[in-house]
């Protein structure tokens, strides 16, 4: 059985892991023999996890959660219990994806808009033309065209299902469907398909550094997202306050 140190932030195991790392972890968890579920969490996941028992156990029954923020990283410092460094998907990809490509695996890609998603998988193979890139679909989507995509995605067998929905979205659909859709993982990816298809442009590198990505985005689609991250911060802090 795979080995994985976590560290309890707000109720959730969180992987205490390297940007370094977590490549390897992931690559090395393929070889386990059940469906596996990857999410990653930030100051805004926390927050939803700690208002619904529904999102917060799907996130501790994963086999992997990790930082994609800053805020988990801060929290865990000043609760004591600190996690290495935050590591943003966007960050490791690409040794994911180079990996895929080497040992012959192949992906699905769900989420975003059609044009976005598509987009991103046209990006991905032309950065890896042998990673067999099975299918992939927007996600908006009835009742009775899941069913069809289930019945597709079941029919191309990938080994890992990217699911672009945002949080708490892709995790429950993730949850709701894993067993059975014929795939290996299930990693919920976020806003990560409009970041590759250009469509989403990552903050510049220092503010990445200063931990200040959160800002940039919220300056990006300031009418969605400030009340996530302007009052949702303040919900943040306030539970590590009470924690």
């Amino acid at each position: 059985m795979f080995s994985l140190e976590r560290k309890n932030i707000l109720g959730i195991p969180i992987a205490s892991i390297t940007l370094q790392q977590i490549p390897k972890v992931i690559l090395a968890s393929l070889k386990e023999k059940e469906k596996l579920a990857f999410f990653y969490v930030n100051a805004h996941c926390l927050v939803l996890a700690n208002q619904d028992t529904k999102y917060k156990k799907i996130l501790t029954d994963a086999f992997l959660v990790y930082s994609g923020g800053i805020g988990p990283v801060l929290a865990s410092k000043i609760l004591g219990t600190p996690l290495k460094e935050r590591t943003p998907t966007p960050d490791f990809i690409d040794s994911i994806f180079e990996n895929l490509q080497k040992n012959n695996e192949s992906i699905y890609l769900l989420g975003s808009s059609q044009t976005s998603v598509k987009k991103a998988a046209s990006k991905i193979k032309g950065r890896f033309p042998k990673l067999n890139i099975a299918g992939f679909n927007s996600g908006y989507f009835t009742h009775d065209q899941e069913e069809k995509l289930i019945s597709e995605i079941n029919r191309l067998k990938p080994t890992i299902i990217f699911v672009g929905m945002g949080s708490p979205a892709q995790e429950f659909w993730i949850n709701k469907n894993m067993n059975r859709l014929d795939a290996k993982v299930f990693w919920a990816v976020g806003a990560m398909f409009d970041v590759i298809s250009g469509k989403l442009p990552r903050a510049p590198l220092w503010i990445q550094k200063l931990g200040l990505e959160w800002l940039y985005r919220m300056f990006q689609e300031p009418r969605r997202l400030w009340k996530r991250y302007l009052l949702g911060n303040i919900k943040f802090i306030y539970l590590i306050i009470k924690d």
